[in-house]
């Protein structure tokens, strides 16, 4: 798996060849069925994973409903890193919602590597970057897009997203209605992005 590995993060990171083989050593691979859990709320989360194939479901909980935070897919990191820099419990769950293929490093692999080379704490900076910036562009988009907006945002950031998941999950990711989601796709039908 190391080979595998060593290609997926090459095109991610600039590191020098025998960097990447130290910091890809570090990996594991993880298979997750659909419905299970990668994080779990109220658990503490001590790993961050990479998503090889697959798709996954950032979900809060407020009062019994589910609040949907983010869609997770191919070549994006995922953590509740909330929980991992504060070493406190999880506040969200992180679920399968199709057969998941992982890479996944221990934050004390990882903070192990900060001490070995400055280059390595530059790509832990590079990963929380990526992490907050997909939490930024929604927190943004939320406050001052419509939902029209919001969803044409979504399809051409995740364009396969609205043929992998239901759309009542996806209109509580946008915060509106399903029947508002139906009015905003019938709207949108013939716009070419969308056929």
């Amino acid at each position: 798996m190391n080979e595998t590995t060593k290609a997926y993060f090459s095109d991610f990171f600039p590191l020098e060849a025998d960097d990447l083989e130290t910091f890809t050593e570090k990996f594991t691979y993880k298979f997750l069925k659909k419905g299970d859990y990668f994080i779990k709320e109220g658990e503490l989360c001590s790993v961050i994973g990479f998503i090889v194939k697959g798709c996954m479901i950032c979900v809060y909980n407020k009062d019994g409903d589910d609040v949907i935070d983010e869609f997770s897919m191919e070549n994006e990191f995922i953590s509740d890193y909330p929980s991992l820099l504060d070493n406190k419990p999880a506040e969200k769950n992180v679920k399968c919602i199709e057969d998941t293929e992982l890479l996944i490093i221990k934050a004390s692999d990882l903070n192990e590597l900060y001490n070995q080379k400055h280059s390595f704490e530059r790509i832990g900076r590079l990963i929380a970057e990526l992490l907050f910036k997909n939490w930024h562009q929604k927190a943004v988009s939320l406050m001052l897009d419509d939902a029209e907006t919001r969803y044409l945002k979504l399809i051409k950031e995740k364009p396969t997203l609205v043929q992998r998941v239901q759309q009542y999950l996806i209109a509580s990711y946008l915060n509106v209605t399903p029947e508002s989601l139906s009015r905003i796709r019938k709207k949108l039908h013939n716009k070419p992005f969308l056929s």
